[in-house]
Formats: C-alpha cells, sequence, structure tokens
C-alpha cells in the first residue's frame, strides 16, 4: 500500500510541475503559436506558474528524501 501511495505522489506532482511548465511554455511561445490569453499580467501569471513548478518539485524531492525506496 505505501509504495502505491508515493507512486501516486509521484506522479501526481510530476503532472502539476509538466502542466505548469507547459503553459509557460504556451504564453512564452508568442506569435509563433498564439494562444488566448483573458489577463493582461503575463509576467504575474508566469511567476504563479513557476512557483507552481517549483513547490511541485520541491515535495517529489522531499516524499524522496524521506520516503523514497531508491
Amino acid at each position: 500500500m505505501r509504495e502505491r501511495i508515493y507512486k501516486i505522489l509521484i506522479g501526481r506532482y510530476q503532472n502539476e510541475m509538466e502542466d505548469a511548465l507547459v503553459k509557460i511554455d504556451m504564453l512564452l511561445a508568442g506569435n509563433s503559436h498564439p494562444v488566448m490569453v483573458d489577463h493582461v499580467d503575463i509576467t504575474g501569471e508566469i511567476t504563479k506558474l513557476l512557483e507552481k513548478a517549483s513547490k511541485a518539485e520541491g515535495n517529489m524531492a522531499t516524499l524522496r528524501r524521506f520516503y523514497g525506496t531508491h
């Protein structure tokens, strides 16, 4: 059971990080891949997404450090 929960959490954090990074890529793509942006504060949105990615990465590192089996 512990291993299953561990794998689920790692997957969740990886998905959260990838989701944020893809959104940043889309915002930074500019004219090559136009994205409909419903807000004006693109740098603020990128900052929020970077914080989300950093938090997920930190959560994965902490989980692996204290509960990893490898």
